[in-house]
């Protein structure tokens, strides 16, 4: 009962704050905005909400959506969500790390020369804390703050005028994060893709025959190629739509399973004795290194020269840099089934590896032939792996540990 009079009195205060906002943008709100939706599991939320705005004006505002706690020690203080997807004129965002079993207010908002124009209130309550998944989070009230972050991820480099970042949340099983990835519009590819590998994503067959090839929605439609079909030739053969994060990787729900098939996780790769071959071959046996803990993996795309070039599908076409060479970095606990964060473990209980391959036709090598450390392939690329984990020991590599690759 208290509950209820704590959140009548805060969402009686947010119209209050609507309202005060001035005349102009109360009397407008409704006329852009229409009642804002959520939907909540456990601590995570997917907010949506329609607007009036023609196609193409929210992209060119600050807007997003705006929560406040009703209960706790942060009730009443509200906070916006700037990382929003924009389609057409419906804005959604999904935000996660929310207090569990709390209820929230939240509105829609955009930024206009004006002023803020807003949504009218709206709630929902979070559910359960899932608890730790694959790969549960640091205590924040540790001296590990520092390192919070996903295991997998490289240290992000500052190139606004080439590099696009993105992460991608499954849309279905298992829940949580997808990939992530670097893309770089100069090359019109990936850079690199970083994910983790858990049975929770790879076992089933749920991704079948998927063929939803599709431009990424987070990544700006204009920097990417159309591979609506394959890449076509430009003077130097055909190349296939190589997946960064293999439609293998996610086969647990068929929604998780689309987004790989977003052109920014796509590659020009020579098909045979290359993509049909060793690296394939190298996809299919990192299932083998798959753990109770958790695998992180990063996939990418290395530009020694940019000589070799293909087109897209669009018109008139966009020329797209071919890699020289692709690399994949594996870290994992040495065990396997520490029950640990690896952010958590020494030096010794962690195993890294890297196999680095030259983009060209293989006849009957093996991956393991392509071994190195992390910290030689963080000298070719020039990327660090592996931040997140402050004792990972990127310089040593224990071969026969990654025999089964």
């Amino acid at each position: 009962m208290l509950m209820k009079k704590i959140f009548a009195l805060l969402l009686a205060a947010l119209s209050v704050a609507l309202v005060a906002c001035g005349d102009e943008n109360t009397e407008t709100r409704n006329d852009w905005f229409l009642t804002p939706e959520a939907s909540a599991d456990g601590t995570t939320v997917e907010l949506t909400c329609l607007t009036r705005f023609g196609d193409g004006v929210l992209e060119g505002l600050d807007a997003g959506f705006s929560c406040a706690a009703v209960s706790g020690a942060e009730s009443g203080q509200f906070v916006d969500y700037t990382d929003v997807t924009v389609d057409g004129n419906r804005l959604s965002a999904r935000v996660s790390g929310l207090q569990p079993k709390t209820l929230y207010v939240f509105y829609a908002y955009a930024d206009l020369p004006t002023g803020r124009t807003r949504s009218g209130g709206a709630s929902f309550e979070t559910g359960e804390s899932s608890g730790p998944g694959p790969d549960p989070d640091p205590d924040p009230d540790t001296d590990l703050t520092k390192y919070t972050g996903w295991a997998e991820l490289p240290a992000i480099q500052e190139r606004p005028d080439d590099y696009y970042y993105a992460a991608h949340y499954c849309d279905g099983a298992p829940g949580g994060r997808n990939y992530s990835v670097c893309y770089s519009k100069d090359m019109r590819g990936a850079i690199w893709v970083a994910y983790p590998m858990h049975e929770s994503y790879t076992k089933g067959t749920a991704g079948g025959q998927n063929q939803d090839w599709k431009f990424d929605p987070v990544i700006p439609t204009f920097v990417q190629p159309d591979l609506s079909s394959s890449y076509k030739a430009a003077g130097d053969g055909s190349f296939s739509r190589g997946h960064m994060l293999a439609s293998n990787d996610r086969q647990s729900d068929k929604a998780t399973n689309k987004q790989t098939f977003y052109y920014t996780n796509m590659s020009p790769q020579i098909q045979n004795k290359f993509n049909a071959g060793i690296w394939a071959t190298l996809e299919q046996n990192c299932h083998n290194m798959i753990c109770s803990d958790t695998l992180y993996m990063v996939t990418g795309a290395y530009f020694a020269n940019e000589n070799t070039t293909c087109l897209d599908n669009a018109n008139p076409q966009n020329t797209v840099i071919v890699p020289t060479h692709f690399y994949k970095v594996l870290i994992r606990s040495k065990s396997g089934e520490t029950g640990k964060p690896l952010w958590e473990l020494p030096a010794d209980q962690i195993e890294c590896a890297g196999y680095w391959l030259e983009h060209k036709e293989y006849s009957g090598a093996s991956p393991s032939q392509f071994i190195q450390s992390v910290e030689w392939i963080e000298e070719q690329t020039k990327q660090s792996f592996f931040t997140n984990i402050p004792n990972a020991p990127k310089e040593k590599l224990d071969v026969a540990f990654w025999n089964k690759i």
